[in-house]
């Protein structure tokens, strides 16, 4: 999705800063501050080896140094984080007394958990277990926020002053998974961090109904209502315009001004819009706040309405006018519930009535329901239904009145190894899509003539005017972004939008360590860098995952050298260094982390019982992240039991660059 985001023309309008921070407490001015500020909790992921992973979030608690506990969000949301890896979700606006607050508690139900991991190409229902080998319930996670970068609410005379908390879930450090088993087994220690800048720059969704919206100042308003809750408001925001944002509102594509002014012409209230934006920090003129810049907004028909119910996967096969879809999750909106598909496929019907829209590439233009092809990540409306086979089924055809029936496309990568490469093309040997094996994909049909159906040994790909990296040679790996060709049409079997190499794909090293763990899992350790040690005897496991490639680390000629962020490149659209301005918190900079996430009580509170951790200390800067490894904090009763790096990986220098890190005790 990277290729799909760059970065927007900052808009320092004055007056529209008190509606970049609108909350319930409303904008007002006085001659005594209002007491109160405004934190924009953001929820995203690191992803792990899963189909699914859904559980409840159900607060955030966060800890003053004046005021003490205050809850921040305690609207019960339901989240599958396996969405929340290519972006943020914008969970709602917390309205706060003016505080230092240095500790957040993170609230997760896994009672009616669903997590999926794949077995074979094919996702399986797994068991979850905790520590104990018990079946989790609730579990409160601490996680103590970086002493140089705590959450401060500033006294204002308006109640404008707004900041961010950054929510990250690590899934590779809060998950070990076990195939062995039938069903296989996952054992849950979630492990989380909170900061007030994000450690990337995803696109970051806000989700929710119109309230209004001006033309001539360029923004439009909603309330809050994250992932897809139909009932709660958790804040309200302005979202602001720009040149080159892309609208597509039931069905039709705009860019720019006209796409706002088509949504000025929308409902209030019951239009739903969703917004892929980009977070700003401002001055205001004294305090913090924030603008929401949007790359892309999707709304109306397209996005939601009352007679369908959506479906979310990758399209496997088509057969006529049938798509199977695997890996699917289906969006009832009717009875506010979000399920993972009990079977490893689903089913969509289209048709020539059928809408289909490109979410934010207004160059893919009259897309009918032939657009719509094997390989490709689609998010579909319609009518739904169980049959007795089993086998979940939305028609999306549009035959009836009650049913807008709609296909959004959304941008696939392609992963695999270069057959060859030329002025405008590339031959791969397809590896996966998605994430899913080549291998469950059924590309008969795709092709102009049955001769011309693409073959995963060979698969074509067209690149146009975009540079492949330099140094591609046969057997080089790629990774791919763009779009399936129409059904019927290949070969080209798929266009691309941008063209990457291992080193500026996004990677994660992971290391696990047997029995109770090691205290010595370091073979260097600098403010400047570590190494891993390889021939500890509690060794198990390391790998570094790119996509779907998987480099052992003992394969390698000497353990990688981890390197934070800031020394060099730190992931995919992240510059060298992290723009500051004086005042103003780092629109992104890194998560360290270092905790022990494993069940110590039980603890009850208002009427319910959660398990308590011991706390999780966050850093944003890699010295004082050292400094606390080598404090004490790793001892033969709180051992390192498994590592996860998030970043960059150059294979030439066996560098691994962290812009996240994750060490679990």
């Amino acid at each position: 999705m990277h290729s799909l985001f760059g970065r927007y023309a900052r808009n320092s309008l004055s007056a529209l800063l008190c509606a970049a921070a609108v909350c319930s407490a409303g904008c007002h001015r006085n001659n005594q501050t209002s007491g109160y500020g405004i934190v924009w909790v953001t929820l995203s992921a690191e992803p792990g080896d899963f189909a699914s992973y859904i559980v409840n979030v159900d607060s955030v608690v966060l800890t003053g140094k004046k005021v003490g506990s205050v809850t921040a969000l305690a609207t019960v949301e339901r989240v599958d984080f396996t969405k929340l890896n290519d972006i943020s979700e914008l969970w709602g606006s917390a309205n706060l007394p003016n505080d230092t607050y240095t500790k957040a508690v993170i609230t997760l139900d896994y009672a009616t958990a669903v997590i999926n991991v794949l077995v074979n190409g094919v996702p399986q229902k797994a068991t979850v277990l905790d520590s104990a080998g018990t079946t989790p319930t609730t579990v409160a996670l601490t996680v103590n926020l970086d002493p140089a970068d705590v959450l401060t609410i500033d006294p204002t005379y308006a109640s404008t002053s707004a900041k961010r908390l950054a929510i990250t879930f690590n899934l590779a450090a809060s998950n070990q998974v076990n195939l062995a088993t039938n069903p296989a087994t996952v054992t849950v220690e979630p492990f989380m961090t909170a900061t007030i800048s994000a450690p990337d720059n995803k696109p970051i969704r806000v989700r929710g109904p119109l309230i209004n919206s001006s033309v001539s100042f360029g923004t439009y308003t909603v309330y809050v209502r994250p992932f897809y809750d139909e009932v709660d408001s958790l804040g309200a925001l302005a979202i602001f315009n720009n040149a080159n944002t892309v609208y597509t509102i039931s069905g039709t594509t705009y860019v720019g001004t006209a796409g706002l002014t088509a949504l000025a012409q929308s409902s209030a209230g019951s239009t739903i819009t969703a917004a892929y934006t980009t977070f700003e920090p401002t001055l205001t003129p004294s305090t913090t706040a924030g603008i929401f810049h949007s790359s892309y907004v999707i709304a109306g028909s397209t996005l939601e309405d009352v007679y369908t119910q959506g479906i979310e996967g990758d399209v496997i096969a088509r057969s006529g006018n049938t798509l199977t879809v695997r890996g699917a999750t289906l969006i009832q909106n009717t009875a506010n519930t979000t399920s993972y598909v009990s079977t490893p496929d689903a089913m969509v019907m289209v048709g020539p009535n059928t809408i289909v829209t490109a979410d934010g590439n207004p160059g893919l233009k009259n897309l009918t329901y032939q657009s719509v092809s094997v390989g490709q990540h689609i998010s579909a409306r319609g009518i739904y239904s169980l049959p007795s086979s089993g086998v979940t089924t939305v028609d999306a055809t549009g035959n009836s009145s009650t049913n807008t029936g709609s296909v959004r496309i959304q941008s696939s990568q392609l992963y695999g190894s270069t057959v060859s490469a030329g002025a405008g093309s590339v031959a791969l040997n397809l590896l996966s899509i998605n994430g899913w094996p080549s291998n469950v994909f059924n590309f008969a049909g795709a092709g102009a003539s049955t001769a011309q159906d693409p073959s995963a040994a060979n698969y074509l790909v067209n690149t146009g005017t975009i540079a492949v990296p330099a140094g591609t040679i046969a057997g080089t790996p790629l990774w791919i972004d763009g779009n399936a060709s129409p059904f019927g049409s290949a070969p080209p079997a798929f266009n691309a939008v941008a063209v990457s190499g291992e080193s500026s794909v996004r990677a994660s090293l992971r290391v696990h360590w047997t029995g109770a763990g090691t205290t010595v899992p370091f073979a260097t350790l600098t403010a400047t860098g570590m190494t891993i040690d390889l021939a500890n005897a509690s060794f198990s496991s390391g790998v570094i995952r790119v996509g779907t490639e998987s480099i052992d680390l003992k394969s390698l000629a000497a353990s990688p050298q981890i390197v934070p962020c800031g020394l060099s490149s730190c992931a995919p659209g992240v510059p060298t260094s992290y723009p500051t301005t004086t005042g103003l918190p780092a629109v992104y900079a890194p998560a360290f982390a270092v905790g022990n996430p494993v069940s110590s009580a039980a603890v009850t509170a208002g009427g319910s019982t959660s398990t308590a951790t011991t706390a999780i200390n966050a850093y944003q800067s890699f010295a004082p992240f050292v400094a606390q490894l080598t404090s004490g904090v790793i001892t033969t009763t709180n051992p390192v039991v498994s590592f996860e790096a998030g970043g960059l990986y150059n294979r030439a220098t066996n560098t691994f660059t962290a812009s996240s890190i994750s060490v679990v005790l």
